[in-house]
């Protein structure tokens, strides 16, 4: 009979003892799987910040591509601080550039506003030039009239591929002489 009460009681504090190391596993995963939750978090935060607008203007000033435009500001902005590391002066205000690459944006629309705009201390940026506009893999859906106006003239290729687009305004012949 001691010998039954002492299994009770070693079955007791071993249950006891079992039922104190299961609840300690149990705080410690949920600790480590909250830290876990966090870092995963801040990593997607921090690379979601890393994925912010950047344009890189090409060594002869000509080409520039733009990824991760998520506004007509932004992207302006990040025109406006590429531009600004030149030294001279027409490929500082833009006049250069004939090929514009505009990739992975989310761009509701194409305004004016995209090739001729102020930033800053009121530099003014044309893009007047541009022969190759490329805007592509975004979402964009309109292109507002008279968009391309500063551009009709010179503009040869036009590429919107792999957008949204709703309605695609008419292109007379007479104003964009050069698209192919």
């Amino acid at each position: 009979m001691i010998i039954q009460v002492d299994i009770y009681i070693y079955i007791f504090f071993s249950f006891t003892l079992y039922k104190s190391i299961l609840t300690g596993h149990m705080k410690l995963f949920v600790f480590i799987f909250t830290c876990y939750l966090l870092l995963v978090i801040s990593t997607d935060m921090v690379h979601s910040q890393s994925l912010s607008c950047s344009c890189n203007l090409d060594g002869t000033g000509m080409t520039m591509i733009c990824t991760n435009v998520h506004s007509l500001v932004a992207y302006q902005q990040c025109i406006h601080e590429q531009l600004n590391q030149q030294s001279d002066l027409k490929l500082r205000r833009g006049g250069v550039i004939t090929n514009l690459t505009i990739i992975h944006h989310q761009l509701r629309s194409l305004s004016d506003g995209l090739l001729q705009f102020s930033y800053g201390n009121n530099n003014l940026y044309q893009l007047s030039d541009l022969r190759y506009l490329y805007i592509i893999y975004g979402t964009l859906r309109q292109i507002e009239n008279r968009a391309l106006t500063l551009i009709e003239r010179a503009l040869e290729y036009l590429d919107l591929s792999n957008n949204e687009l709703q309605h695609m305004p008419q292109i007379h012949n007479e104003q964009y002489s050069n698209l192919v």
